[in-house]
């Protein structure tokens, strides 16, 4: 009962559906183009796998998680190393209650480049009961000085020791 109790605080406390997407940070300048623009530019472009992750993106953004998920494996299919597909398919995984061992893997291929994945992954240790383990993302995060969540971040890993 306790664990149970406190993995619903835990997953309140910070989750992917919790954390905005737009605090992913996957461009150097957010772009102003519409869904259109960005499809059209894939379309253009049918192996750039960073038109695909654009596309992706747009899709997440507006929580259409289907196809932001599609997308993202597109992505990876061209490029399979690309950390932002990896950050995008991990996150929308978490977001349909996906909290796979596949969602963690490209969570935490993305983590190196997106600090945020580790909050992400986070969430998915949590979901699986792995606190200890959500323990460690968390202080990855908190390591790698980004400060869009610190504080719930911070708040998240007193709520586990």
């Amino acid at each position: 009962m306790r664990i149970a109790m406190f993995l619903a605080l835990c997953s309140l406390a910070l989750s992917a559906q919790t954390i905005s997407v737009a605090q992913l940070n996957l461009w150097d300048d957010a772009p102003d183009k519409t869904l259109a623009q960005l499809w059209g530019a894939a379309a253009q472009n049918p192996k750039s796998a960073t038109a695909r992750v654009n596309v992706s993106y747009a899709f997440l953004s507006q929580n259409r998680l289907q196809q932001a998920e599609w997308a993202a494996r597109e992505s990876l299919q061209l490029d399979p190393a690309n950390a932002r597909a990896q950050l995008i398919l991990g996150w929308t995984l978490a977001r349909e209650y996906r909290y796979t061992a596949e969602a963690l893997d490209c969570l935490h291929r993305a983590a190196s480049v997106y600090p945020v994945a580790h909050l992400g992954a986070a969430d998915v240790l949590a979901h699986q009961g792995s606190l200890t383990h959500a323990r460690t993302e968390l202080q990855a995060y908190v390591a790698s000085g980004a400060k869009d969540y610190l504080r719930a971040a911070e708040n998240w890993l007193k709520l586990l020791n």
